[in-house]
């Protein structure tokens, strides 16, 4: 993981600072004034190339406007990386409020497991399965409402044995299940950068990747990380907390459909089934130079056009596999 560079610069009597940091394909921000809280973003591009170039302009950027880099404030909860994940969680808990109760779920080891609210609509149910002595972990949550313990035990043991996986350096592993999860078949593991589980916890973000089960068709079986990332945090996220939602396949479009209330892209690009189905009511109708191409999670691709729409019944169950 590359570290913070931080640039300030004098206005009057405060400074201005900006902050980058790049990891893999994502580049962090913050900026504010010196003595505030100030702001962060994430930026998430093509390939780690896109997110080099993209921190290369931020810094010139900044450079021409004045700013010069200067060493950045030593920040203890960043460095830590040997307190155990549950230790670091327990001891950022405010003021005057409860601390959270990590239980050892029986059967598993080094497994911990929290309820938060179950019975509340919003209520869902957390669990870690650590490695390395507790100093990191994979995480995954599940929504009150469909927790199903002899689901869950079997997702567990499938965690147990896959614990070291997103730590191998990859970005993700769609893994098929010998015995499905529920009504899944697949488990998606993905590293602390793409699963993002911890970001709110500085000192253990990069410890703590995360995992749940799939359907084989809601994540490309040749996706790269960025299509992964819109899959699971993009428009249409995966709710993957919900074990009981019915499949949500991959939808990849590109098109050129006029007119219509989409703008026209060359590249195939994360969609919804909402979004197909729109573009199909319209293409019969559309310009005759219209085309649409429609692309499964088997990287399989189909081509309509106005003479050749198809309802979109039949294209999903190309979708689905």
């Amino acid at each position: 993981m590359t570290g913070w560079r931080r640039f300030e610069l004098l206005q009057g009597a405060e400074t201005e600072y900006r902050e980058i940091r790049q990891e893999g394909i994502r580049c962090f921000l913050r900026w504010g004034t010196t003595g505030t809280g100030g702001k962060a973003s994430t930026s998430t591009l093509d390939d780690e190339q896109h997110a080099g170039r993209h921190a290369s302009r931020k810094i010139n950027e900044w450079l021409r406007k004045g700013f010069a880099e200067v060493e950045r404030p030593f920040d203890v909860a960043e460095l830590d990386q040997q307190t155990p994940v549950l230790d670091v969680i327990k001891s950022s808990t405010q003021p005057h409020a409860p601390v959270p109760e990590y239980l050892p779920v029986d059967g598993f080891d080094d497994t911990y497991h929290r309820s938060h609210a179950p019975d509340h609509p919003m209520g869902f149910h957390e669990y870690f399965v650590l490695r390395d002595q507790g100093r990191s972990a994979v995480r995954f949550t599940v929504r009150g409402q469909c927790h199903d313990p002899a689901a869950v035990s079997s997702f567990l043991a499938v965690l147990g044995a896959g614990r070291d996986l997103p730590f191998d350096g990859r970005s993700h592993h769609k893994v098929p299940l010998s015995t499905p999860v529920g009504p899944f078949s697949h488990a998606l593991f993905c590293a602390p950068a793409l699963g993002q589980a911890c970001v709110a916890y500085p000192a253990i973000a990069a410890r703590v990747a995360t995992a749940f089960p799939i359907f084989g068709c809601e994540i490309g079986d040749a996706d790269p990380e960025v299509l992964v990332d819109a899959r699971i945090r993009g428009h249409g996220a995966l709710p993957y907390s919900d074990w009981s939602r019915q499949p949500q396949p991959v939808v990849d479009l590109r098109f050129d459909v006029q007119p219509s209330n989409y703008r026209r892209t060359q590249t195939f690009k994360v969609f919804t089934s909402a979004d197909l189905k729109a573009l199909l009511d319209v293409l019969p109708t559309a310009a005759s130079q219209s085309w649409l191409e429609v692309r499964s999670f088997r990287g399989e691709t189909r081509r309509f056009t106005p003479e050749t729409a198809t309802p979109f019944s039949e294209v999903a169950s190309f979708l689905h596999g």
